[in-house]
């Protein structure tokens, strides 16, 4: 089972994947993690301690280890090379991220695929699409529904959301803690962030409309969590009731 969480950032994505893997373990069911940073972890490795978000280091040690990705040419019908060339980026620094962060998370999503076991994407694909429309050339809703076109899709979509001034009160005080150059060179910043949260919510619309498998939940609300996992046990059980 893959379930893929998506919104803009501040949302309320990591607090629900910890309530979420919290909540499964209580059900005895083994939870693997996976995002464009961690890639696939065992979600006992969750801790509550404060996130360790882009810094310099990290994001350093990423781009060195994946030189590979950057210099390959990616064979042209595969999903990251097409996503990448249906949304061309005007910054190259974010066109380098963007194409580590994709490649390495279709690598994950066919890995979750050919394995069993429940896999939660906390950055999936529909959050990298998000995100590159905030840095593209030229953004349009006809470049979303073409991406929407071809993307995998989860067994169960979950868009976080929360009013934008509790957007923007979250990613002041979350930037306030970060080094200036580490926002400058690797955040969104505030108003990119809350231009995502509008994309976001155009994509929802659209993943609405095709029929996506989508849960749209407020990430302000803590009660909403529940939600969140009794959707999960009911694809669990018509899952299992199919296999």
């Amino acid at each position: 089972m893959i379930i893929e969480l998506f919104g803009p950032p501040g949302a309320g994505k990591t607090t629900l994947l910890r309530h979420l893997c919290r909540g499964m373990a209580e059900r005895d069911v083994c939870v693997k993690t996976v995002n464009g940073y961690r890639l696939i972890e065992y979600a006992s490795s969750l801790q509550d301690v404060p996130e360790t978000r882009h810094g310099i280091g990290r994001i350093g040690r990423k781009i060195a280890t994946c030189g590979p990705i950057l210099m390959s040419t990616l064979p042209k019908d595969c999903v990251a090379a097409r996503l990448l060339e249906t949304i061309p980026l005007k910054s190259r620094t974010w066109s380098w991220r963007m194409k580590i962060d994709v490649v390495l998370l279709c690598q994950s999503w066919q890995k979750a695929q050919e394995s069993e076991g429940c896999f939660v994407f906390e950055e999936g694909l529909i959050q990298a699409l998000s995100a590159m429309m905030v840095f593209a050339r030229t953004p349009s809703i006809e470049a979303i529904r073409e991406s929407l076109s071809f993307l995998p899709k989860p067994d169960l979509l979950v868009q976080l959301d929360a009013p934008q001034e509790t957007l923007r009160r979250r990613l002041e005080d979350r930037y306030a803690q970060q080094p200036m150059l580490e926002v400058l060179l690797f955040e969104l910043g505030v108003e990119r962030g809350l231009r995502q949260a509008d994309i976001a919510r155009n994509i929802g619309e659209c993943l609405r409309r095709d029929g996506w498998p989508l849960l749209q939940i407020n990430g302000d609300d803590p009660h909403n969590f529940e939600k969140v996992i009794k959707r999960v046990f009911g694809e669990r059980i018509k899952e299992t009731a199919v296999g």
